[in-house]
């Protein structure tokens, strides 16, 4: 009977460590990814509306916006970059493109590890929407300057 109770004993402290080591260990960040917020860096675009059809049909770059999730409408640069901040590294994300009020592209994304919390999108009416980091997309490296010293 003692050796029942002592099994018992040994086998409900086991139970409650690994529940309490599963507990702890849901706190860590998925795949090593940093827990805390991301941004996307929005590269200008030319104000020059385009003289080719692009994927999402023809747009005014004078009312071009982007907004993610459910965050406000961020006018379109043409000079300088705009920085989007406080994005959560592990939700989906929404992105929608609109110009003269109508949406001409919309797209869903979510960080990986390799973007290091830092993405950056381009639209310039003939690729469509762009969306990379500056590890693998060449394009993001070379004009994020002025978003991430």
């Amino acid at each position: 009977m003692k050796t029942l109770k002592l099994s018992l004993g040994v086998l409900f402290v086991s139970g409650a460590l690994c529940v309490w080591a599963d507990v702890a260990a849901q706190t860590i960040p998925v795949n090593g990814m940093q827990s805390g917020a991301g941004s996307i860096c929005v590269l200008p675009n030319s104000p020059k509306p385009p003289t080719r059809i692009s994927p999402g049909g023809m747009y005014n770059p004078d009312t071009l916006t982007v907004r993610v999730d459910k965050r406000e409408l961020v006018p379109w640069p043409h000079k300088e970059p705009v920085l989007i901040e406080g994005l959560n590294l592990q939700d989906n994300h929404f992105a929608v493109l609109t110009s003269d009020g109508k949406r001409i592209q919309s797209f869903r994304f979510k960080f990986a590890e390799e973007d290091d919390a830092k993405l950056c999108i381009y639209f310039d009416g003939y690729q469509g929407v762009q969306l990379g980091n500056k590890k693998t997309a060449l394009w993001c490296k070379a004009k994020t300057q002025a978003c991430w010293r």
